[in-house]
C-alpha cells in the first residue's frame, strides 16, 4: 500500500503531514506514508493514487482518527 500526503509548504503544513505519517505508521505497521510538498493550501491524502481526503475540497484539516478510518474503508473496499 502506497500512501502519499501532499502538504502546502507556503502555509507550513509540514508538521501536520509528519504527525499524520507517524499516526499511519502506528496504525499500519510496515506501511510508510510519504509526505510530498505541494502548494496552494493543500493537505491531500492518497492511497495507491486514490484520493481519500482533500483539504482543498472540504476546507478543513482531517479530524483526529479520520484518515485512519478512511484508509480502513479503502482497504475494505479494495
Amino acid at each position: 500500500m502506497n500512501i502519499r500526503i501532499e502538504y502546502c509548504v507556503v502555509w507550513n503544513y509540514e508538521p501536520s503531514a509528519l504527525s499524520l505519517r507517524e499516526e499511519i505508521s502506528l496504525a499500519f505497521p510496515g506501511v510508510m506514508a510519504s509526505p510530498v510538498s505541494g502548494d496552494r493550501g493543500s493537505f491531500e491524502v492518497f492511497v495507491n493514487e486514490f484520493q481519500i481526503f482533500s483539504k482543498l475540497d472540504l476546507d478543513r484539516f482531517p479530524n483526529e482518527g479520520e484518515i485512519i478510518n478512511l484508509i480502513n474503508l479503502y482497504i475494505e473496499n479494495e
